[in-house]
């Protein structure tokens, strides 16, 4: 347990209350604490410093699979990789992210430098501890996964327990994938009880998921596919032609001689630009619910004085805009078609 970093007492302080089962800590926290005034700032948690800075830009950007999003209740203690987006269930499901490395076992897979800009709060990514999260569970970004780096986390949750090495709690190995590809990995958890801190460290965590009511993913999930909300009626290809036909005549009014038009912030008279202060409006991307039907739709948008300028995108969501700039759309309802509010 010694080559375990950090220890199970540090991991148990990041629950949001405390550990239902204590004794899985006596011997973590036995001995004295040491005296930290007189050492100096190791070279690696320099790095880790650098790391979170370099991955600071990413923390705003919307949600989208592939991403590493904090818990928001409790961001000290994990973060969700986010793989498909489940429109039955209004939805993410993911993985379990921690900083914990050295906790890596057959079903592991260890955050590297390939994966960079990646926040140091992003370090391990527990492939057997699937989980579903709402939107308003989702916190800042830490890092973006490529789809090569999210496939190894689905192969590690299906074949990772298939790995026959020996455990070794602390060491971290690498493990071929399909295609030539490699992942960091970890090796599995021992059989013999109390000899492999690994296994507290899962129990620790399934707690704290426990504590922040977040529902672990069934293995029927794992076979879901892209969003298929608003795309999956048989009026997608009505909307669709109606946002098009929108954006034509738009750029074509744009492109029309005329006296006086307005573009964005600028105003022009006999071709010359003029400040002015009208602006386009608000858009706002949406996602609709699969049962709504279009005119359902159709009346809503002109209840509120909207139209459909784009979508929809890979993840079924529209963009609509408002000329008014504030204008603030209601939350989903049983007045409204919408699922979602900026999925």
């Amino acid at each position: 347990m010694t080559a375990l970093t950090p220890s199970l007492a540090i991991v148990a302080a990041r629950l949001p209350s405390p550990p239902s089962s204590a004794e899985l800590l006596d011997a973590d926290v036995a001995g004295d604490t040491p005296d930290w005034r007189g050492i100096a700032v190791p070279e690696h948690l320099m790095q880790r410093f650098a790391r979170r800075s370099d991955a600071a830009p990413l923390a705003g950007r919307p949600i989208a699979g592939g991403q590493i999003h904090l818990l928001a209740r409790c961001p000290g203690f994990g973060a969700v990789l986010l793989d498909v987006w489940d429109s039955t269930r209004q939805r993410w499901r993911g993985w379990l992210v921690t900083p914990d490395a050295s906790y890596a076992d057959a079903c592991g897979l260890v955050v590297e430098e390939r994966d960079a800009p990646a926040d140091p709060r992003a370090g391990l990514v527990l492939c057997d501890m699937p989980v579903t999260v709402a939107v308003t569970d989702l916190g800042a970004c830490l890092g973006v996964f490529s789809q090569e780096r999210l496939q190894a986390a689905r192969w590690l949750e299906t074949h990772g327990r298939a790995n026959g090495a020996a455990a070794a709690p602390g060491v971290i190995a690498r493990v071929a994938l399909p295609g030539g590809d490699y992942a960091l990995t970890g090796t599995p958890l021992s059989s013999e009880l109390g000899k492999d801190g690994r296994v507290a460290y899962r129990q620790l965590l399934r707690q704290g998921l426990q504590q922040l009511q977040i529902a672990p993913a069934d293995a029927a999930a794992s076979q879901l596919t892209p969003i298929k909300a608003a795309n999956a009626n048989r009026w997608l290809k009505i909307v669709t032609a109606v946002a098009a036909s929108v954006m034509v005549v738009q750029s074509a009014w744009l492109f029309l001689p005329k006296d006086q038009a307005v573009v964005g912030n600028a105003e022009f008279r006999n071709g010359a630009p003029q400040r002015s202060g009208v602006e386009t409006g608000v858009r706002t991307r949406v996602l609709f619910r699969a049962e709504a039907s279009e005119a359902e739709i159709r009346a809503w948008l002109q209840r509120e004085q909207l139209e459909i300028v784009a979508g929809p995108d890979t993840l079924g969501a529209f963009t609509v805009l408002s000329r008014n700039r504030q204008k603030v759309l209601p939350p989903p309802g049983p007045d409204n078609p919408l699922a979602v509010i900026n999925p």
